[in-house]
């Protein structure tokens, strides 16, 4: 017998819905910001360092022909004038560059995607909580070293946004439209290696809503823009010189469907199954779209049109890297899986729309799809992220004591010529995050206040044959985490020569129990590797540092010594 519920009961309970999804949306986006401001630190990770570089050479006052060459020279086989030309900007503006700064403008980037991609989803008719499962998909910490990596962060995200602005503009490219289209494409152009995907699922687009007379003119750009990009070009490390092509295929649709990594025991194999699925489906529907374009026939609903051309960018994008990142292994970097939320988020979209009697199922079905990769990917990258966030901590201490880096020392010899210059002449400014450690130490030394604790310690060769390394571990102490921004550290004190190091640990996820019952999220272990050769001969005691979220310092030192 089938129940049929008042219509202004059947409105409120949309309203009540709507709200609750309102509340979701701001706490996801809010949540997420949070987290990128506190696991971000104003200190330069790897490729970072090449912001920095720019600065040095443009301060040497060779012209502008010099600082245009400066701008746009090959970095790693991209071209990054956009990155280079906001920390620039943040140059003029400040007289240093703010690496956490770059990472908060890469997050309100993706707040202002997520804003293009609402905007599309509005063009369903559909009540507001068919949109509760994206925020869950895409403000997660998969992809973290684009969300919390201040250089990745400008490149990835940028390009979205400019993307999102291209696509809209082209909806209907009046000639003032598509002039602001072509500077945009040409600015993602140069702001990552894909950038130029834009102007092709520009072209796409076009094709599409048969807007011919609008097709040559991007074509021509699009030509000068590649041409202009491929003048003196340097394929870059990740670039594979060989390309195993039996594991393209399924290397492909791993990375389409690389959301479901946050399963860690069925990583590659659900990933895989997943990509497949999202190919299976959307593949053919966008090539008839294509092929019916040059056919006399109605035009497709320009919603439709539009979400095949972001698809279009998607996979473009992933076989782009597919294949000049091809390898003997089946890899999902970390740094790409953003594309894979966006492929499970339009896919998503791509079913509400082709299967309009099944929208509550999918509703349902990705509602609680999303929000099990939302919670699984907090719990699985959350340690990692707070291993990459202690270890940039220690860095600013070591830089500021010895001008060094534990965390980027393999790339560190190569950068000094231009870091020292950036920090003694004050356009790179290191914060002081641990003020009063130094005389904390040296109390705990005076009063000869060692404790008998012993850390687990080894000497190895990186990857077999590489440079060597030390590694700590310990299973308990003392001193542990209790918050997500309590922060500890290994230390290493010379007392002859009065030097002192601090190394970034890898905490462990506590388990559910214990973070529902105790509220406690990390476990008292700590793991850490440093390379032998960053710091100085000598012996040295090793300690333990504890930074609260308030501040606060704890040290433990050991009676325990190491010698390098």
């Amino acid at each position: 017998m089938l129940i049929n519920i008042p219509p202004t009961q059947k409105r409120r309970g949309q309203t009540v819905l709507n709200w609750i999804t309102g509340l979701t949306v701001l706490f996801v986006i809010g949540f997420f910001l949070y987290y990128v401001d506190a696991y971000s630190v104003n200190f330069p990770f790897q490729d970072d360092n090449s912001l920095l570089q720019i600065i040095h050479e443009i301060r040497k006052d060779q012209g502008w022909k010099s600082n245009f060459t400066q701008l746009f020279r090959p970095e790693n086989d991209h071209r990054i004038f956009v990155p280079r030309l906001i920390s620039y900007l943040d140059y003029l503006l400040t007289g240093h560059l703010n690496f956490k700064l770059f990472i908060f403008v890469a997050a309100v980037n993706l707040v202002l995607v997520t804003a293009f991609i609402y905007r599309l989803f509005r063009r369903l008719a559909l009540p507001f909580y068919y949109f509760l499962p994206i925020p869950f998909l895409l403000f997660q910490p998969q992809y973290h070293e684009v969300s919390i990596w201040a250089l990745t962060g400008l490149q990835h995200i940028t390009l979205l946004l400019l993307l999102a602005c291209c696509l809209t503009l082209l909806r209907k490219p009046t000639a003032l439209r598509l002039g602001i289209a072509v500077v945009l494409a040409t600015l993602a152009t140069f702001t990552h290696g894909n950038g130029i995907l834009v102007f092709a699922t520009g072209c796409f687009l076009l094709l599409l809503e048969r807007k011919y007379k609008s097709l040559i003119p991007w074509g021509v750009f699009m030509a000068l823009a590649l041409v202009f990009y491929l003048s003196d070009y340097t394929p870059g490390s990740g670039v594979r010189s060989t390309i195993n092509w039996a594991y393209l295929p399924a290397s492909f649709v791993a990375r389409i469907g690389a959301s479901l990594s946050v399963f860690p025991a069925v990583s590659i194999g659900a990933s895989i199954a997943w990509g497949s699925v999202i190919c299976l489906l959307t593949l053919p529907v966008l090539l008839i779209r294509f092929f019916t374009s040059f056919k006399k026939r109605p035009l497709v609903d320009s919603f439709r049109n539009e979400l095949s051309a972001f698809f279009c960018f998607i996979l473009l994008t992933i076989g782009l890297i597919t294949v000049f990142r091809a390898s003997s292994d089946l890899v999902l970097e970390n740094r790409f899986k953003i594309y894979a939320a966006l492929s499970s988020l339009f896919f998503y979209l791509f079913l509400l729309d082709g299967f309009p009697k099944l929208r509550k199922s999918f509703l349902l079905l990705f509602t609680g799809f999303a929000a099990l990769i939302f919670v699984n990917a907090y719990t699985l990258y959350t340690p990692e992220v707070a291993s990459k966030h202690s270890r940039l901590m220690a860095d600013t201490y070591n830089w500021r004591q010895h001008q060094t880096e534990l965390n980027n020392y393999s790339t560190i010899e190569s950068s000094l010529p231009f870091l020292i210059p950036a920090y003694r002449q004050g356009y790179w400014q290191v914060p002081d995050l641990f003020n009063g450690l130094g005389e904390l130490l040296q109390t705990t030394v005076q009063q000869k206040d060692f404790k008998p604790y012993r850390l687990q310690t080894q000497r190895f060769l990186h990857e077999g044959n590489g440079p060597p390394q030390f590694s700590v571990t310990v299973h308990s102490l003392p001193l542990a985490r209790q918050h997500l921004h309590d922060n500890l550290f290994v230390v290493l004190h010379s007392e002859a020569r009065q030097k002192t190091y601090l190394a970034g640990t890898l905490p462990k996820f506590a388990g559910w129990r214990r973070f529902l019952t105790q509220g406690t999220y990390f476990d008292a272990s700590l793991s850490t590797v440093l390379p032998i050769e960053a710091v100085q001969p000598g012996e040295y005691r090793l300690g333990c540092l504890l930074k609260k979220a308030d501040g606060q310092l704890e040290l433990v030192m050991m009676q325990q010594t190491v010698s390098f």
